[in-house]
């Protein structure tokens, strides 16, 4: 990496932290998408937060109790948000299979990674279904990601798309991105903040997290308790701590701030 790309990186750092916190979540995903994107010639990209909603084999759950937040899109397509929102729905009715590239994120999971679209799959995953759909119908050529956890129950997702190109990123335009991203933990717990997804002083506790999950779901709390061997009482009480942590009054509005951008 040359110092001029350096010194670009640390101008990145730099202007981020000058941006006030209630943008950082805004204003200052987008100057950090954007300026990665210029160095690595990117057209498209995404940020996306993911959380842990409880342990879960893969029999159970391909996705291992992981599910998408809030999504901030950079240069955003058409129907950016209708395909992933579309593709969530299928997953929570059990009519989605998972892809192969979205196994391998959340068993890598605890752990800053980097990778190119072409190291991250086999070679079956270019013919699939979910390339065709997500990648090629939509003129995408390449792709890589940058993965950093926050904490054992949050990480966070960078993917930058190339759009009608026919030259793929490079392993040194990977180390780029890696590299500006790397360093960030304060802002990307902030950016969490700032969504009211990170909840430093009340965590959510082991059955509050499977709660949740039903509760996004869409199931009601009479639902909710039969699936977790729970009395009706004890739901609705867990239901309310829930509530209490995210600062919210109803479903709905529990909903409308884990979807946050998606919505």
């Amino acid at each position: 990496m040359s110092n001029t790309v350096r010194e670009h990186i640390h101008r990145i750092w730099d202007r981020l932290a000058d941006f006030p916190e209630p943008l950082l979540g805004t204003d200052g995903l987008r100057y950090l998408l954007e300026s990665i994107s210029e160095l690595i010639g990117a057209d498209h990209g995404y940020w996306l937060s993911c959380f842990l909603l409880g342990h879960l084999d893969a029999d159970r759950d391909p996705m291992l109790g992981w599910r998408p937040g809030p999504m901030f899109f950079y240069k955003e397509m058409p129907d950016d948000k209708s395909v992933v929102k579309n593709n969530m729905d299928k997953l929570e009715a059990g009519e989605y299979p998972v892809d192969e590239s979205t196994r391998n994120h959340v068993r890598q999971a605890g752990r800053f990674r980097a990778t190119l679209m072409r190291d991250h799959v086999s070679a079956d995953f270019f013919s699939g279904p979910h390339y065709r759909h997500y990648y090629q119908r939509r003129n995408i050529t390449d792709t890589l990601f940058v993965a950093a956890p926050v904490n054992a129950d949050t990480e966070v997702y960078f993917c930058f798309n190339r759009v009608g190109s026919e030259q793929p990123f490079s392993k040194a335009e990977l180390e780029v991105a890696a590299e500006t991203l790397r360093s960030l933990g304060w802002f990307h717990k902030k950016v969490l903040l700032g969504h009211g997804l990170l909840i430093a002083r009340q965590p959510l506790t082991p059955t509050e997290k499977k709660v949740m999950h039903h509760l996004l779901t869409g199931l009601a709390e009479k639902q909710i308790a039969e699936k977790l061997n729970q009395k009706t009482d004890t739901t609705h009480k867990h239901v309310g701590s829930i509530y209490r942590k995210f600062n919210v009054r109803s479903r709905a509005a529990l909903t409308a701030l884990w979807l946050g951008q998606r919505n």
